[in-house]
């Protein structure tokens, strides 16, 4: 793990203890191998730091574990009930946690997004400004499904989110041995990265505030030989009915000079070309992608296709109907993301290629390709 910095005054953080981080100044927690370094939550983390002290990891865990996002709808819960997950969490099921986190629509989400359009497009967009870094870091990276698959490949990824609860599944279920830290990066990025290194931030920038200090925070971070990859940042101008602070692709623009722009849905499919601002006045969402002497040569890279030899399994959003599979939607707002999800529906298969591995024969990859086979956790 590159050096981790304080968030409030930027020094390089050391271990004080079990579980504890300074920078010689002030302490931080560390749970579940994750760092605790969300600014603006003080009296959470002296508490969480009062119970290590005192040798209680399970009450400082259960603390961290109910600190939700500022757009959580609904409460998380009890300390009893964080704890005694804590206790089980090895013979539950990652949607039964989610579950007891109290993730509402948010489980949904996480729970089927390995399908999702959005989710298709964030690896588009690596795809097509791949440039071989030594580090994928992701911001607002939730419970990890993004890096899960560039990390199968054998790259080194890192993950950022303001939710320690989102991170802890992540280490639990994707992804036992990335480095993980809970802070804010309205404060600054809380880590040194190494040269070259991709900064990716996917579906979750149209809802941070200070957007133009977070993206001049990213350039630095990036610097000379790095990237900043914005995924599926949504549209002012599209009606989205959601909440957030989306801007035009004019003003996305402005945010990292000399990006490159493109159509969100288009890099679904994989590769795709820059578009001007002019041309995605009126799609949903855009991407862009930033480095400082401007994006050049890049590599190729397959991310809609796991490594030979990945275990695959039937998409659990689908059923069989008179002979074809079909999406059945667990939510109204599913049937609306999925909307041009056409890959989703197909001739139904033998039973015998409703699982497999990549890489057995032609036709296993390409329901791996369509999502209709998937590389699911082993605990889904």
């Amino acid at each position: 793990m590159t050096v981790l910095l304080s968030p409030t005054t930027g020094k390089p953080l050391r271990k004080d203890g079990p579980g504890v981080l300074t920078d010689g100044t002030e302490r931080w927690p560390v749970l579940a191998g994750i760092p605790y370094l969300r600014t603006g939550r003080r009296e959470l983390r002296d508490a969480a730091l009062a119970a290590i002290d005192r040798g209680d990891e399970r009450g400082a865990l259960a603390l961290l574990l109910r600190d939700q996002d500022d757009w959580a709808r609904i409460p998380p819960p009890s300390l009893d009930e964080a704890a005694c997950l804590a206790d089980e969490i090895d013979g539950l099921t990652l949607r039964q946690a989610m579950e007891r986190l109290n993730f509402g629509p948010v489980a949904h989400y996480f729970a089927h997004r390995w399908s999702a359009p959005t989710f298709l497009s964030a690896l588009g967009l690596m795809e097509t400004n791949w440039t071989d870094p030594p580090l994928v870091l992701e911001l607002a990276c939730g419970i990890g499904q993004i890096l899960r698959e560039v990390a199968a490949h054998g790259i080194a990824v890192a993950g950022i989110d303001v939710v320690f609860a989102k991170l802890w599944l992540a280490r639990i279920f994707l992804l036992p041995d990335a480095p993980l830290v809970c802070a804010d990066v309205t404060a600054g990025l809380p880590l040194e990265l190494p040269e070259g290194a991709a900064i990716l931030c996917h579906d979750a920038f149209y809802f941070m505030p200070e957007q133009e200090r977070i993206a001049a925070s990213l350039m630095a971070g990036a610097g000379e030989r790095g990237s900043v990859l914005i995924g599926h940042a949504h549209n002012i101008r599209f009606e989205h009915g959601i909440a957030g602070r989306p801007r035009t692709p004019e003003e996305y623009a402005a945010l990292f000079p000399g990006c490159r722009l493109y159509d969100d849905a288009e890099l679904a499919h994989g590769p795709a070309l820059a578009r001007t601002p002019q041309e995605l006045a009126a799609v949903e969402a855009v991407s862009l992608a930033w480095r400082a002497g401007g994006i050049g040569p890049t590599s190729p890279i397959d991310f809609h296709l796991p490594p030979a030899g990945t275990p695959l399994r039937l998409n659990p959003l689908l059923t069989r109907d008179s002979g074809r599979l079909r999406p059945a939607w667990p939510t109204p707002a599913f049937a609306r993301e999925y909307a041009n999800a056409t890959y989703l529906e197909i001739d139904l298969p033998r039973e015998d290629q409703l699982s497999g591995r990549v890489g057995d024969d032609p036709l296993t990859d390409d329901l791996a390709r369509r999502r209709i086979l998937l590389n699911l956790p082993e605990r889904w």
